[in-house]
């Protein structure tokens, strides 16, 4: 009974009804043979559930992650630097702690593993710039500097990147500091499914560059069983989102010459 109930609820979410009703608008044509007015429901139901009932996300996002097993940090050498993409943490005025925590946390705490182990000698922190309704415009990457640096949780020197458009951006400040600073070993820390982008970027900018992989997203490459059919989830569709997202931003970059 539980289990039916849960179902049910995860039915009312917007997903869930959005799928109810092209479920609706695909059968009601069909019973009435009018094979034309099914096409366009039909084709949108299908792809709702590919992309939010089925593991086909998983799927796709573990053929990125696959790519990135996890370091083995015993054995990891140590490097000039320890350069972590945003997306983990941003300054916050709501929260108590003064920052919110991002689907990408876990890239800061990896890079924070990493430096605690005595594997790089500098914490480069990235990100990007967002507004505020105050009108101010706010660094990502400065604001988790500030708070690193407020709560002591790391004994290396942290620097910031300062305002970041892109991945491209963060990839060409780093270059200017390891050409100006002769880094010959650069640990890069990123979302798994985002190394193979970010890898080639940072390479293609002359960042000599040893990946290490984290924030592991697909069940597959968590150890979770997949569930091959369910009620349409949100999840799911991030999942996708994520996928989708990284194969556009290849092709993008490529275009522009920047891997």
């Amino acid at each position: 009974m539980i289990p039916f109930l849960k179902a049910l609820v995860d039915f009312m979410e917007p997903v869930g009804l959005v799928w109810i009703v092209l479920t609706l608008l695909t059968i009601l044509p069909l019973r009435q043979r009018r094979w034309r007015a099914a096409l366009l429901p039909g084709a949108a139901w299908l792809l709702l559930t590919l992309t939010s009932a089925v593991p086909l996300p998983h799927l796709l996002l573990a053929s990125l992650e696959d790519d990135w097993p996890p370091v083995d940090l015993a054995t990891f050498p140590e490097c000039d630097a320890i350069v972590v993409l945003g997306g983990g943490l941003e300054p916050s005025a709501r929260e108590p702690s003064g920052m919110h925590l991002k689907g990408g946390a876990d890239r800061l705490f990896t890079a924070l593993t990493l430096a605690r182990q005595g594997k790089g000698k500098r914490l480069i922190i990235g990100g990007g710039l967002f507004q505020t309704t105050d009108g101010l415009t706010v660094s990502e990457a400065d604001g988790v500097q500030e708070w690193l640096q407020a709560w002591q949780l790391t004994t290396v020197p942290v620097e910031s990147l300062g305002g970041c458009t892109d991945t491209h951006d963060e990839a060409v400040k780093v270059a200017a500091l390891a050409k100006a600073n002769g880094w010959q070993r650069v640990a890069l820390v990123t979302s798994a499914y985002h190394m193979t982008r970010t890898h080639a970027v940072f390479a293609k900018a002359g960042v000599p560059v040893l990946p290490v992989p984290c924030n592991y997203a697909s069940a597959p490459m968590r150890g979770r069983p997949l569930s091959w059919i369910g009620v349409p989830n949100a999840t799911l569709l991030l999942h996708f989102e994520a996928w989708l997202h990284e194969i556009i931003g290849g092709w993008a970059y490529r275009l522009r010459g920047w891997i």
